[in-house]
């Protein structure tokens, strides 16, 4: 039989598709997603769309699918997804059964004032804490021995967050999301549960106390905040340091939380990615330690590179750098021209860089050198045709490549700034040559016309506001702030000139060429942004497995 799985604060499913992609000898699932929940609806469809692919054997996934997959617009996908709907009814619909859209209730929030200011009221919470009891207890069947995955929001604990927010209050409802995971463990009581957060969750304090240390006393004994719950002790275990040492009640002590950090590129995933990852045993089931096995380093050029090679789009260009209106309210007015997108126009702004970056010099241009003729054209699309998209013999070929699919989705480049388009121009090369990108102060030693045109350029915050990627390293860590601008995750080919697509992030966070993202660009950038990676959670898995079956196979 396989292990159930519940899935709470979803996201696209990062954690889930790696759980679920553990297969045993006889080609079975060895984890069975029984139910994800994720509140954001374009998240929820990619979940809707991946559960219904999970429906079918390992090879056996109709070509239907594909279809969807290989459409160039969500129109046309709309289509072919209500198609799959009535072609495969059953499938579809233990697939609507499985993904849910629902929010997880919080607490009420009050300012300083004891004004509420929004979260649910503790009827509210009553109410949807037990609908979701009934959708746990109808998809696990009564069954305790199941696993619990999620990573509850995490914004309260964010290093960005915090300092934007300058620190965290206890009042604020985000500090205390995680009571929902522990509620939902101290009511259905897992066998084993996996938690995911920032690193930041590792520092952050309130009142002088570390939330991290609160939340693991929590979740070591969740009865001792839901004390009608007469739910066991958890042992805590990390999953990358053993322990020399327990408490009374069996706990694994470490010396510091660190030790529950895990490093991503250290396991095989092309990016430096550091998260907290916590794994919960109940009890009374035996588990002295199991660690996951490091791995050679992944680059990001190794997993992207051959991918189809796209140019920038054009949206727009600043009038003039130097702002000379300003609004009714007294703020500085950008002066724009619309731009109307073509190959020859983005041929014409490139040879301009080109000369430019020439005539300044002590930069080496090496591809450049023959112009803009030589460059790859078209900006991509939500489905782009290729043979062999990675090295056959690339450690993590077979997991992303699919034979059916002939192409990748969700590989568009974004439009930028004729401006920008200078300073990822000279990133890249300057990364080329360099080997680390470029600071602010580096732009400002080569060019003025690199200084962007910004009201706080000088005030020190943005020092590294374009960071190219470095080629032959694991990628920088791929946030959620990747769908509001590309200028942290720019590509380190100056010839292609442009930030990343969403299928080269998603490729960096280890999802399969055949997961699709759901939704509007922006919608998708996020989604890749929040997840857990995939590759990362089907190691985690095998951990899982072993202690779940009475031991290591």
């Amino acid at each position: 039989m396989a292990i159930p799985v519940i899935d709470i604060f979803a996201g696209p499913g990062g954690l889930g598709e790696g759980f679920s992609s553990r297969f045993d000898i006889h080609g079975n699932r060895i984890f069975n997603i029984k139910l994800s929940i994720e509140k954001d609806p374009n998240a929820h469809e990619t979940l809707r769309l991946r559960s219904f692919f999970r429906q079918f054997p390992k090879n056996a996934v109709p070509d239907e699918y594909y279809e969807v997959l290989r459409s160039n617009s969500w129109k046309e996908r709309k289509r072919l997804i209500n198609r799959l709907k009535t072609s495969f009814k059953l499938e579809w619909e233990a697939a609507e059964d499985e993904s849910w859209c629902f929010e997880l209730p919080y607490p009420e929030e009050f300012d300083k004032r004891g004004i509420k200011k929004g979260g649910y009221t503790t009827a509210q919470i009553e109410e949807r804490n037990l609908e979701i009891d009934e959708r746990i207890n109808a998809a696990l069947g009564g069954s305790k021995n199941f696993l619990l995955i999620g990573g509850p929001p995490c914004q309260a604990y964010s290093l960005v967050g915090r300092a934007r927010n300058q620190g965290i209050r206890k009042e604020d409802h985000r500090v205390h999301l995680y009571k929902e995971y522990l509620r939902i463990i101290a009511k259905h009581q897992p066998a084993v549960f996996v938690m995911e957060n920032v690193k930041g969750l590792l520092s952050s304090e309130v009142d002088g106390a570390k939330i991290f240390n609160l939340i693991k006393e929590d979740l070591s004994d969740p009865s001792s905040v839901f004390p009608d719950q007469k739910c066991p002790r958890y042992k805590i275990f990390s999953l990358i340091t053993e322990s020399h040492s327990y408490d009374e009640f069996g706990q694994p002590l470490y010396n510091t939380g660190n030790d529950y950090l895990i490093k991503s590129e250290q396991y095989g995933v092309p990016q430096k990615r550091h998260r907290v990852i916590l794994l919960g045993v109940r009890q009374d089931i035996k588990h002295q330690g199991e660690y996951l096995e490091p791995k050679e380093e992944i680059s990001l050029e190794s997993v992207i590179d051959a991918l189809p090679k796209l140019r920038s789009g054009i949206n727009r260009r600043f009038d003039k750098y130097h702002k000379t209106e300003t609004y009714s309210n007294g703020n500085p007015k950008r002066l724009y021209i619309n731009l109307e997108d073509s190959d020859d126009l983005w041929r014409k702004v490139i040879q301009n860089q080109i000369d430019k970056l020439r005539s300044w010099g002590d930069l080496s241009l090496n591809g450049l050198s023959n112009g803009p003729s030589s460059y790859p054209l078209g900006i991509g699309g939500e489905f782009v045709p290729c043979d062999e998209s990675i090295r056959l013999d690339h450690p993590l070929s077979n997991w992303y490549l699919d034979p059916s699919l002939k192409g990748v989705p969700n590989h568009e480049s974004r439009s930028h700034l004729t401006q920008d388009l200078m300073r990822y121009m000279f990133a890249g090369l300057y990364v080329e040559k360099k080997g680390d990108f470029p600071r602010l102060k580096d732009y400002a030693e080569h060019h003025d016309d690199l200084i962007p045109d910004h009201a706080n350029v000088d005030s020190g915050k943005f020092t590294d506001r374009f960071r190219v990627q470095v080629a032959n390293k694991p990628a920088t860590t791929v946030t959620s702030h990747i769908s509001k601008d590309g200028h942290y995750f720019i590509h380190y080919d100056p010839k292609q000139c442009r930030s990343l697509t969403v299928r080269e992030a998603a490729r960096i966070q280890t999802f399969p060429d055949n997961y699709l993202f759901c939704g509007s660009r922006t919608a998708q950038y996020h989604q890749v942004g929040n997840a857990v990676p995939p590759f990362l959670a089907y190691q985690i898995a095998e951990i899982v497995k072993n202690i779940m079956n009475g031991g290591k196979s």
